[in-house]
């Protein structure tokens, strides 16, 4: 390896593995990566300690920047979201719109009374100081939590305002770079078309090759990575500059049409996103020279601070115009604008090709931008806080409660939450028709992922500092306390699983209840209760679960927390699965020789219980089953099951048989208790809990024994009862 390939390699290396370091750190202390990133940039390059020469990249460095500037844009738009941006304030059109305008023209116009350049020259510096950006606002606004519709405004403006802003300055850019302005224009044009028609089509191209299932599941983070890239180098084939539009494109359209695994696809780019942002900051911090803003001098300060006094105010009060918006948030919002790194990119690519074409002060694009960078971000950033505690714009300490899962139990404890606690409560739901129910109920309610990070920008999200995860699934609701706990604290996030485990991230409530599918499915059908009490009693004979409780304005979810004299929401299940199930006359004792027979005598019990069930049906679907898979759990117990549409409640009989009989169980011992269960065709989560139930009492010697010898029905139905209990 030669002097320079091991230089390239070193530059590459350190720029890579220090980006994602920085980026680290930076979300550790809750700051912007860019301050870090600028000064690890700096450090790392020449005008430091020399181990960043991103000039030894040579063109290499034009290729890297335009690439990851395309992939930032594809992930930005994939993140873009309809919804959200029609139910933000009616400033964000405007801000897009009249006030992309006003920023451009006043810091072109700024720019050219100062400095006296060629006007198309400070239109293209203008266009670059257009965008905010999320990967500066967003932990900006995480810090300083001020009012909802400020976190919108703010939000939103910096989602959607980078591909206006990318949009702009290639338009300047190219009529910059052309002799003849009509040429430029209609160069420009094409290669919107271009952008558009390639954008739209591989966006629905990749949309439909994910639908169609033609990518395997475990490929399909690295296929929409590879489908970015290509349809950024197919537009760029077809015609120069054209591929940021034609990703941006591709990524709004696969973000439009939502694919099932569009959360992955997000989550994935998100990572590689930072990736690329950590990477070329680095690289392109490393370029800049002290000396460069040494020459920007007065008249550049003079500039940067029209662009925060002048320029934004001035966008702000003319975009707010005949708005009913309070001084107070419009002084803000004359403040708060940072630039960040899509900025940062498009100035250093911009120079280096100005440079290369000969253009006169090629370096003003890059460094009037950095300055105002660093200017935005740093006194900006710092200030946005204390001027928001002036104003009386921050949020209170958010107390409202996440409540993923819209069923049943779900929306009780929203109910408790909302008209017990007076706490702001939102349900999460992918569940359409979970989500419907619980907005007729009164409740707000999204259809969203839990895990997506755009949920974090939602109104509705901003007041709330606790989270509790209800879904089936146990290692879901752990990865969601994981998500959590890094925006609300360890202390704030909750999650149901059957068994306490102080390994994980989040609190566990409830354990040892099933599924809260289950619960609501009982809650639904009446075989369990809830009960809202005023410092309830232990009630021994028919006890009941401790949910939560809410006392002094606080909120309890374990029960060892709560004081005397809170408002408790208790569970009261009426009966367990198998003894709910369980009916006198369908408790038997039997002679009998085969397995054949013991089915033929306990659904002669249950047919004559329910008429409308088919004798012949059930038993033959029994036959069958156990003739292809034998149900004998061994030590002497058997559980033949089935469901049946003409069933809407579960039912089980049982059977002891004292000699017993082969049912070709897998020890090759005699069976002498036989459990036959049969459960509507909906009732898939009650069938396989009291399945469970009989396996977790006939694992039991001394359960089995006691099953055997019970008399026939009363003693069996109390032992189940009383073991069911235990």
């Amino acid at each position: 390896m030669d002097h320079v390939t091991h230089e390239m390699l070193m530059t590459l290396v350190t720029a890579i593995s220090t980006g994602i370091f920085l980026i680290v750190l930076s979300r550790r202390l809750n700051i912007s990566a860019i301050v870090l990133l600028l000064l690890g940039g700096i450090l790392l390059g020449p005008e430091g300690v020399g181990i960043v020469k991103s000039d030894q990249l040579g063109n290499l460095l034009s290729v890297i920047v335009s690439l990851a500037i395309g992939l930032i844009l594809f992930e930005g738009g994939l993140t873009l979201d309809l919804q959200g941006y029609r139910s933000a304030s009616g400033l964000i059109p405007r801000l897009l719109s009249v006030g992309v305008l006003v920023t451009w023209g006043v810091t072109a116009t700024l720019i050219w009374v100062v400095f006296r350049f060629d006007l198309f020259f400070c239109f293209l510096a203008a266009s670059l100081v257009i965008v905010t950006g999320p990967t500066v606002i967003a932990p900006l606004l995480k810090r300083i939590r001020v009012k909802s519709n400020l976190h919108s405004i703010l939000h939103w403006e910096g989602v959607l305002i980078d591909p206006v802003g990318v949009f702009i300055a290639l338009l300047c850019y190219e009529w910059l770079g052309d002799a003849g302005r009509d040429v430029a224009l209609a160069k420009f044009l094409l290669r919107f078309v271009c952008g558009v028609v390639l954008g739209l089509g591989g966006g629905l191209i990749i949309y439909q090759l994910i639908k169609r299932r033609w990518v395997p599941d475990d490929m399909i983070n690295a296929f929409a990575l590879g489908a970015a890239t290509l349809v950024f180098g197919c537009a760029e084939a077809l015609f120069s500059e054209s591929g940021l539009l034609a990703v941006t494109v591709a990524g709004f359209v696969l973000g439009v049409k939502k694919p099932g695994e569009l959360k992955e696809i997000r989550q994935f780019k998100a990572e590689i996103t930072d990736l690329l942002i950590g990477t070329l900051f680095i690289l392109l911090a490393a370029r800049l020279e002290l000396q460069q803003f040494y020459d920007f001098g007065w008249k550049g300060a003079i500039v940067v601070a029209g662009v925060m006094f002048l320029v934004r105010p001035s966008n702000v009060l003319i975009c707010g115009w005949g708005l009913a918006m309070p001084w107070r948030e419009r002084l803000f919002l004359s403040w708060v604008a940072p630039r960040g790194i899509v900025a940062a990119s498009m100035a250093s690519l911009f120079a280096l090709n100005l440079a290369q074409q000969g253009v006169a002060h090629a370096k003003f694009v890059e460094t009037f931008v950095y300055s105002v960078i660093v200017a935005t971000v740093l006194i900006q950033g710092f200030t946005a806080g204390p001027l928001a505690k002036l104003l009386r714009l921050q949020r209170p300490d958010p107390t409202g409660w996440l409540i993923v899962g819209a069923h049943a139990l779900g929306r009780s404890v929203a109910h408790f939450l909302k008209d017990v606690g007076e706490k702001f409560v939102v349900l999460v739901d992918t569940n359409p028709q979970a989500v419907a129910e619980a907005q007729s109920e009164g409740l707000t309610a999204l259809r969203e992922d839990a895990r997506d990070i755009e949920l974090e920008g939602y109104e509705e999200i901003q007041s709330i500092g606790h989270m509790l995860a209800l879904t089936d699934n146990e290692d879901l609701n752990m990865l969601l306390c994981q998500h959590w706990s890094d925006i609300l604290g360890r202390e704030n996030v909750y999650l149901w699983r059957r068994r306490d485990n102080n390994e994980f991230v989040g609190r566990t409530v409830w354990p040892g209840l099933p599924k809260p599918s289950v619960m609501s499915g009982e809650l639904d059908r009446g075989e369990a209760v809830l009960m809202h009490l005023k410092d309830p009693q232990p009630d021994v004979d028919n006890p009941a679960r401790y949910l939560l409780g809410i006392g002094d304005g606080q909120v309890h979810l374990l029960e060892e927390d709560f004081a005397s004299g809170a408002d408790v929401l208790l569970l009261r299940r009426e009966a367990e699965y198998l003894s709910t199930s369980l009916r006198p006359k369908l408790v038997v004792r039997t002679e009998v020789e085969n397995w054949q027979a013991v089915l033929s005598v306990l659904v002669d019990q249950i047919v004559e219980l329910v008429p409308e069930l088919s004798r012949e049906n059930i038993l033959d679907m029994l036959i069958a089953r156990e003739s292809a898979f034998p149900s004998a759990l061994g030590r002497g117990v058997a559980v033949p099951h089935v469901y049946s549409d003409d069933l809407n409640f579960r039912i089980c009989a049982f059977a002891q048989i004292p000699n017993g009989v082969d049912w070709q169980a897998r020890d090759g011992e005699s069976v002498r208790l036989v459990f036959l269960l049969i459960s509507p065709t909906d009732d898939a989560e009650g069938h396989l809990e009291t399945l469970a139930e009989i396996a977790r009492l006939a694992s039991n010697d001394q359960n089995r024994e006691y099953l055997l010898s019970a008399e026939v029905p009363d003693g069996v139905l109390r032992l189940v009862r009383k073991l069911s209990d235990g």
